[in-house]
């Protein structure tokens, strides 16, 4: 292997492929620093497969939706269309047992802007707890979670080899 092909850290530490890196991204002048896989070095360039970030949820790792019957990319957020039933909250009263829906309570329960008025609404609302329902997706509605992409990395000089002692 010739010294060109060879990938060096600062520290002289050789780095080949499959190896652990960190290195440094911009955006602007945000900077965060990368967790990664070296894949390959070409002598200018390295490929590196991220792992984790500093903000890693800002960009990658994000939850989507796709349409098993066209394999369509969809929003179910967009409509109830593909909803069997949507994210919502029951309240129950700590002593009757009753529940109703946040519809119910706004309806029984009405928050005004007058303080006065507002008070006996605030307090009767206080003798309900209420309980998140999560929403069912239809079966067609499938979900998944892109596969991050390689980075091309053009300045090698910042990329340093994790060493584990």
């Amino acid at each position: 292997m010739s010294d060109e092909t060879v990938l060096k850290d600062i520290t002289g530490n050789v780095i080949e492929p499959g190896d652990t890196v960190v290195y440094p991204q911009m955006s602007g002048r945000s900077v965060q620093i990368v967790l990664g896989k070296l894949l390959s070095y070409n002598g200018k360039t390295a490929q590196i497969e991220r792992t984790e970030g500093a903000r890693w949820g800002a960009s990658y790792n994000r939850t989507r939706y796709r349409d098993k019957r066209t394999g369509k990319g969809i929003d179910p957020y967009a409509s109830d269309k593909h909803w069997e039933t949507r994210a919502h909250y029951l309240y129950t009263h700590e002593t009757t047992g009753e529940v109703i829906s946040e519809e119910e309570m706004n309806r029984r329960f009405p928050l005004t802007w007058g303080w006065e008025s507002d008070r006996a609404s605030r307090r009767k609302r206080q003798e309900f707890k209420g309980q998140y329902v999560p929403g069912v997706l239809k079966d067609y509605v499938e979900e998944y979670k892109d596969a991050p992409k390689p980075v091309t990395i053009h300045n090698v000089k910042n990329i340093v080899k994790v060493v584990t002692a």
